[in-house]
């Protein structure tokens, strides 16, 4: 079913981006797919759209003419569910009828962020895991991999909850790995990174402090490259959580002074007043480790 948009919105996001038309249309359609989408306002299918609007870094509701039921409505529960607003994106989710809904990719969606609030509003284990092995069985469309990697973590985190720790780190690699595919395909950066985030902060809970370390130093380095502040100081902030449990008392320390000063510069006072507090206790026990080194040696005086 093609969608109707407004084909000038996506010619003007893609030169912003600086991308032809066949570096924008690369593993998603053909050249003349783009050309007809931005000079004849059409769009052959939604999947495509969305793909495209994901590589422009744009939302669907910018550029579609008649967006599909459900579509703007999505977004905000998308936004919700990785701010970890539960409460309201269950409140959001209840106002959508499934029936309605017209395309494959937004069942599926629907049923990750179904799984999410089983997982954290219900605390239905059994019903979270029905969604979101739902979605990865039903819905395997390659537009649909961000979602399959979100779906793998709600697993890992359902069977977490169980109490099931190996199980729980299969399905958290394999969403690694779903990641790790797509994060270079100009997917969302904000939103890749946020889904790494709460993957980095469940090897914590799980005392997986070397891959959480190393996935954090994997994720610095992208968002480096990318020229990208985007959660820098959360991610030095949690591997400097990872340096303290493994007793890298210095280290841990620079790591939190590092995440404070990104903090300020991203006008992220919460983290930043919030390291601030923990600093001024790391602070003492470095000067407590120091004195003990030094405990019955002669110092100079002056």
């Amino acid at each position: 079913m093609a969608t109707k948009i407004t084909g000038s919105a996506i010619r003007a996001a893609r030169k912003q981006k600086g991308l032809s038309q066949i570096q924008l249309a690369d593993g998603i359609c053909t050249q003349a797919t783009i050309s007809m989408i931005e000079n004849r306002d059409n769009c052959p299918s939604f999947e495509i759209l969305n793909q495209i609007c994901q590589r422009l870094e744009i939302k669907l509701t910018d550029v579609s003419h008649n967006p599909r039921y459900g579509d703007k409505l999505f977004s905000y529960i998308e936004e919700d569910m990785r701010r970890h607003l539960y409460i309201q994106a269950q409140q959001r989710i209840g106002k959508v009828n499934f029936d309605k809904l017209d395309n494959r990719f937004a069942e599926g969606k629907y049923y990750c962020y179904k799984g999410f609030v089983k997982l954290y509003i219900d605390d239905d284990l059994d019903e979270a895991i029905y969604h979101f092995n739902w979605m990865l069985t039903q819905y395997k469309c390659e537009s649909l991999r961000f979602y399959h990697a979100w779906s793998n973590l709600g697993l890992g985190l359902a069977y977490q909850k169980f109490e099931k720790p190996k199980r729980a780190l299969r399905y958290i690699e394999q969403s690694i790995q779903i990641l790790d595919q797509i994060k270079h395909d100009n997917h969302d950066i904000c939103a890749v990174t946020d889904l790494y985030i709460d993957i980095i902060a469940t090897f914590l809970e799980l005392n997986h402090f070397d891959r959480a370390r190393q996935l954090c130093t994997a994720i610095l380095n992208r968002l480096t490259a990318d020229d990208c502040l985007y959660k820098v100081d959360v991610l030095e902030e949690l591997e400097s959580r990872c340096l303290y449990a493994q007793g890298k008392i210095v280290e841990a320390t620079m790591k939190q002074f590092t995440a404070m000063f990104v903090a300020e510069l991203r006008g992220n006072q919460t983290l930043c007043n919030k390291i601030k507090d923990k600093s001024q206790a790391h602070i003492i026990q470095l000067v407590k480790q120091e004195l003990n080194k030094i405990d019955g040696r002669q110092t100079l005086s002056i």
